[in-house]
């Protein structure tokens, strides 16, 4: 449960910031794409293979 609060909050706090402009959307990608990779989130990554096919 700890793990799961920890990447909550660190999705809020990045989404936070992009949303008011501090970051741009690459730097918020690759930040997201670290996160998940380092918590072990499975979810949608907008540089999946499968995406591109479908």
């Amino acid at each position: 449960m700890r793990k799961e609060l920890e990447y909550a909050k660190k999705i809020a706090v990045i989404t936070k910031l992009f949303h008011s402009e501090l970051l741009s959307e690459q730097e918020f990608e690759k930040i997201r794409r670290k996160l998940m990779d380092s918590y072990l989130i499975v979810g949608e990554r907008s540089d999946d293979p499968m995406k591109a096919i479908a």
